[in-house]
């Protein structure tokens, strides 16, 4: 006969290394984040007030990240789309025209990505990777289908197959293949201009199995999903970071990465950034002279900040796409970046800080134009460019339809 006090206190044993497991856990993941957190300030940008309580804000940000990213239905066997970016989690040079959805994955069931195409200019289907990727010496992402490939039918619609194996009957162009390191789907739609801003409307099932109930979560689980968090906070924040110190060295002027990172690491799947960052005065200007490589199917550009983050897009003019820029008349286009409005076209604004970032993606060419950078006084920008004149009457419609379109974008 059992022993009913030998129960209870096998039971109690087990709690308690439970209770230490977890508690553990819960203190080393404090301890990174303060660890990252105290480094991070320590290496601002600048000494200036914004950059200090922009990095404050930034690592908030990036603990959200990373513990949701590690906690949420990591089996990748039932998933759904979230917003993995936008304009309250910014990592990375995050695209201000931009609407990025996730969801998990795994490598080994298929999965139909379907819904409507939207109104973007330019769509990408991405496979990212787990860290077995890194250690296998693999790229951190994986295949990717963009705008250019995907077969839509007349009605708008279309489906996306995501599995290991072609599906038979599958469009051609509408099969994204997956690996054992798959542990992850992105979808990235960038939009032209403030007029045409209709998101995809998307869903994703788990064809291969009967989906239930998910089971309960376990210490384990929770344990292993905490060290994951405390491990991407510790990789990421530095590496940003990082970044953007190192393009301190050439101040004004624009440097690339080609194939890595910007190609491998996820900044621009398909294709290249060229980067600078930029240090002006309130009374100073940036031009940017550059043409844009052809064919280029689609090419944007964006202002941010020392965390490598956009700036607040619903207020500032942070960022400029192909179909927003005012070319001159050989092909080249002239961007401009500074505090006060300099009166012209293809403004991007300084948003308060002396420094910054500037990056340019091209989308899917095989050349990479470097910009040459010139700064002016505010007030020579438009003598000095010829850009067309902007009045401020048609500025503060600009800044209406920004924020209409905004609004677009990220409504409930």
């Amino acid at each position: 006969m059992t022993d009913p006090m030998t129960e209870d206190a096998v039971s109690d044993d087990r709690w308690e290394q439970q209770l230490d497991a977890a508690t553990q856990a819960w203190r080393d993941w404090c301890a990174a984040l303060a660890d990252t957190g105290a480094e991070a300030l320590r290496n601002t940008m600048t000494h200036d007030e914004v950059d200090l309580a922009e990095g404050m804000r930034h690592l908030v940000r990036m603990a959200r990240l990373t513990t949701v990213s590690a906690f949420e239905n990591n089996d990748g066997g039932d998933p759904y789309l979230w917003r993995a970016l936008g304009p309250d989690l910014k990592m990375g040079g995050d695209n201000p025209q931009g609407l990025y959805l996730s969801c998990p994955v795994n490598g080994t069931d298929t999965f139909r990505l379907h819904g409507t195409r939207g109104s973007a200019i330019w769509v990408s289907v991405i496979v990212g990777r787990g860290p077995s990727a890194r250690a296998a010496g693999l790229p951190p992402f994986g295949e990717a289908v963009f705008a250019t490939d995907l077969a839509v039918s007349d009605d708008g619609t279309f489906e996306l197959w995501v599995s290991p194996e072609s599906p038979a009957g599958g469009a051609a162009g509408n099969w994204l293949p997956t690996d054992e390191h798959s542990n992850r789907l992105l979808v990235r739609q960038f939009f032209g201009t403030y007029e045409t801003v209709t998101p995809m409307d998307l869903r994703i099932d788990n064809v291969t199995r009967p989906q239930h109930p998910r089971p309960a979560l376990t210490v384990d689980s929770a344990v292993a999903s905490l060290r994951g968090a405390a491990a991407s906070l510790g990789a990421m924040v530095p590496m940003f970071q990082g970044e953007m110190r190192d393009k301190g060295r050439e101040l004004n002027t624009f440097v690339t990465d080609i194939g890595d990172p910007t190609s491998q690491s996820g900044g621009v799947p398909g294709g290249n950034a060229v980067t600078a960052r930029w240090q002006l005065e309130p009374d100073e200007a940036l031009l940017v002279q550059v043409t844009p490589p052809d064919p280029c199917p689609y090419w944007d550009v964006q202002v941010g900040n020392g965390w490598y983050e956009s700036f607040d897009y619903r207020w500032f003019f942070s960022g400029l796409t192909c179909a927003q820029a005012a070319y001159n008349a050989d092909g080249s286009i002239t961007l401009v970046v500074a505090e006060r409005d300099p009166g012209t076209a293809n403004w991007l604004e300084a948003a308060h800080h002396r420094e910054g970032h500037i990056a340019i993606r091209w989308q899917l060419t095989d050349t990479l134009p470097i910009p040459e950078c010139t700064v002016v006084q505010v007030d020579q920008v438009a003598a000095s460019t010829g850009l067309p004149v902007v009045s401020p009457a048609a500025r503060d419609a600009q800044r209406a339809a920004l924020r209409e379109a905004f609004d677009r974008r990220f409504r409930p």
